[in-house]
């Protein structure tokens, strides 16, 4: 199984890398603007959506909170903050899809993402 990730907002080149270099073959990755991700998602052809912008919970995951719903999306480092394993653990299991973040957490937040979701798959 491979699982596809739909990257939007900014600096998704560094959240395309991160992805890229931690996920290796577990993953494929789909760089596009938040409205296309999240569209990607809901007709299946994108399994997540990770996203970041200055605050970690605006813009990042306004679109994907439109189209995907409030309830599949979170906000796993804000601006200032650190992201923390055992939080996203659990919002990945509670069954989020989308996840924004701060730009400044990008490096630290998206490997604790995605091991989550290797766990959560039986991909580890």
């Amino acid at each position: 199984m491979t699982i596809r990730i739909a990257i939007g907002g900014l600096k998704k080149e560094v959240t395309e890398r991160v992805t890229k270099e931690i996920g290796g073959d577990k993953v494929s990755v789909i760089v596009t603007s938040d409205f296309e991700a999240a569209k990607k998602i809901k007709s299946g052809q994108a399994d997540y959506y990770f996203g970041a912008c200055n605050s970690g919970g605006g813009a990042a995951l306004s679109v994907p909170i439109g189209i995907l719903g409030y309830g599949n999306c979170a906000t796993v480092a804000k601006a200032g903050g650190k992201p923390k394993a055992d939080d996203i653990e659990k919002l990945v299991s509670g069954g989020k899809i989308a996840f924004g973040m701060a730009v400044e957490s990008i490096e630290s937040a998206v490997p604790m993402l995605l091991h989550s979701l290797f766990k959560k798959h039986n991909l580890e």
